[in-house]
This record gives C-alpha cells, structure tokens and sequence, in this order.
C-alpha cells in the first residue's frame, strides 16, 4: 500500500518510514507548490479587496523549522519551535502572523480549515501582508502525520505581530 502525498507523488510507507528515522521528519514543500499555495492565497485576499503576497525565501525557512518541530515532536503548537516574536525577528517583518495545522492531507484542505476559522482567517487577510511562507513536514511516528506552517508578513514599518487566537 501507497501513500499519495500533497503533491501526488506515490511514497511507499517504508521508505517514509526510513526517511522519518534518518531525519526526524520531512519537509516536502517545493518552490512551484509554494507558488501555487501562495497563489491561492493571494486570489482569496483580492477576492476580499486586499493585495496579493508573494512566497518568501525567509518566511518559508520560519515556516519549515516550525512544521519541522511540529512534526518531531509530534505537538502542534505555535511554541513548539520557539516564541513567535523571536522566531519572526530576522524577517524583518513589522506586521506578522502564523497559521498552523495538524492532520490534513493537502494544501487545499488546510486552507479550506483556515478559512473557516475566524483567527486563522483574520490571517490569512492580515491587511499589509506582502509575503507569505508555507511548509509541510512529516512525522511518520506521530497520530497527525502531516504538519503545516504559514507565516505571513508585511514590510517593517508596520510594526505588530498576530497568532492566531
């Protein structure tokens, strides 16, 4: 038996599971499926009047280490890879937040999840938000499997951090 992953690729479970051994967990996201997420994310922002993001060399390394630790651990928490301010400092991102979820199969079904909660939402609609960073982990050993991580920024003069609630 296969297990088809978010982007369609066919991985048989032993080698996610020797993978998972040898590097604790698995990051996944490829420069054309960050575009196309951060694609999706874009038109529903335009759809609500708001500009476009576009995918971002260090919001997407935020975004891996957090899923990353996430799914080593097994936890999913804003926490698990270190307080959130700290984490965004470097970005040099005055106006940020993060989306985070456990479990889903694909980018569409955790982006269906994040639109229909309204702190993740008020997110995905962060008004000034210019960048945008997503990844996805795996944890072979844990009960969720598949860790998302979305960080999302303006520039830094606007200077206010957001978690969702």
């Amino acid at each position: 038996m296969k297990r088809r992953d978010f982007i369609g690729l066919e991985i048989p479970p032993i080698l996610l599971a020797l993978i998972w051994l040898v590097f604790g967990s698995l990051v996944t996201t490829t420069l054309a499926q960050a575009e196309d997420m951060a694609s999706m994310i874009s038109q529903y922002r335009r759809a609500h009047g708001l500009s476009g993001v576009s995918t971002d060399a260090g919001l997407t390394g935020i975004a891996e280490r957090q899923a990353r630790a996430m799914a080593m651990s097994g936890v999913m928490g804003h926490g698990v890879a270190g307080a959130f301010a700290a984490r965004i400092a470097g970005a040099n991102a005055g106006l940020a937040g993060e989306n985070i979820a456990a479990g889903t199969k694909s980018f569409a079904e955790t982006f269906r999840l994040w639109r229909s909660s309204a702190g993740h939402n008020a997110n995905l609609l962060l008004p000034g938000a210019t960048r945008v960073g997503i990844a996805v982990a795996y944890g072979g050993q844990t009960r969720n499997k598949a860790f998302w991580a979305m960080e999302i920024a303006g520039a830094a003069e606007n200077r206010r951090l957001r978690r969702r609630p």
